[in-house]
């Protein structure tokens, strides 16, 4: 896989310009973008490594860091497809790359863009589900939600392979690229904005609801990225023409759609991640506090027996980067704390 201006590419660029295309040539550009994301997720693997490893530590759990995992998954198989398909790379000398079915509808589309939008979706309602509810997304409700999730995802990809070529996507052999079709291309978008329009009801119905930590910024931070996203991709795909063979507008997608999806995952994952590496124990006592004094147990649902003499006044940890709510103060007294449960679920 060259990166260099070799003269196939040059005749590349001939033929695309003899068919009225700009065509920037695949290059050393493309090759620091691979990189450059590349490692962004591999450091995310690293962190999830550790989540993973301190998954039940109670602030971490209540995050759901499996699904976070599937996130992560979703992301890399987004990442994969977006290479494959958005013109950083040649095609011709892979027949799995050429066929561009698998890598569009499968890496790109559902594995890809549909699973990641979705789950951000989840996450509002099962936000929702706590704060407007009362209850914990667990057990039913959140298989449920996510199955519901996943069989349209894959129902969408297995009608996609059945479909024609020349309905989805087909390989251009003498541009080296995929070539959508134009309604296909608008059923895809309007998937993606439909799950944006629900993310903004659910953002919108939590507007005065208040929160326990972050998750007013978890919510209008996936409202921001999903609608930059949606926008992004619609620009490139129904307004630019052929936006593949632009080195900018190719380059500015990839940074959109995954540094979006970075962003939307740290976000979430944050606070109780660096609090698990250096504040272990001050944070998770805080954070116990913090639902004692808002009286969210049943909602987050914890139980405690007061046993024991372990006590908190945060002022003894001046340096835990986080701040308390505003009602809280600067000392938020002193708790016992010995028998602590909480339900696996998505908040």
């Amino acid at each position: 896989m060259s990166f260099a201006f070799t003269p196939e590419e040059q005749s590349r660029v001939e033929v695309a310009a003899f068919l009225g295309i700009h065509l920037d040539p695949i290059g050393y550009v493309d090759l620091s973008t691979i990189i450059v994301l590349g490692t962004m997720y591999f450091v995310e693997f690293i962190a999830l490594c550790y989540q993973l490893h301190n998954r039940d530590y109670l602030p971490l759990r209540v995050k759901n860091v499996p699904v976070m995992c599937s996130l992560y998954v979703g992301g890399v198989s987004w990442l994969l497809g977006d290479i494959f398909t958005g013109g950083l790379v040649h095609l011709g000398h892979s027949a799995v790359l050429s066929s561009c079915k698998f890598t569009v509808i499968w890496l790109r589309i559902c594995i890809g863009a549909y699973y990641v939008t979705s789950i951000f979706a989840l996450r509002c309602y099962s936000l929702y589900y706590v704060f407007c509810k009362g209850k914990a997304f667990k057990g039913r409700i959140m298989l449920v939600s996510l199955g519901v999730a996943g069989l349209s995802i894959v129902a969408f990809g297995v009608i996609s392979m059945f479909l024609p070529t020349r309905m989805t996507v087909e390989y251009e052999e003498i541009l080296d690229m995929c070539n959508y079709n134009r309604t296909y291309v608008l059923c895809v978008l309007v998937v993606i904005w439909t799950i944006w329009a629900y993310t903004a009801v659910m953002s919108w119905k939590m507007r005065k609801i208040p929160f326990c930590f972050n998750e007013r910024v978890e919510i209008f931070t996936s409202f921001g990225i999903l609608l930059i996203v949606s926008l992004l991709n619609s620009v490139c795909l129904l307004v630019i023409s052929v936006y593949p063979a632009s080195l900018g507008w190719r380059t500015a997608l990839l940074y959109t759609n995954h540094v979006g999806a970075s962003v939307g995952y740290w976000v979430v994952m944050w606070e109780p991640t660096y609090a698990c590496l250096f504040h272990r124990d001050e944070y998770l006592q805080y954070w116990i506090n913090i639902l004692k004094e808002d009286q969210m147990e049943r909602e987050y649902e914890y139980s405690t027996n007061m046993n024991t003499d372990t006590t908190l006044n945060l002022i003894e940890y001046p340096d835990i980067p986080f701040k308390p709510n505003s009602t809280h103060g600067s000392t938020l007294g002193s708790t016992n704390i010995s028998d602590i449960y909480t339900a696996d679920h998505g908040n």
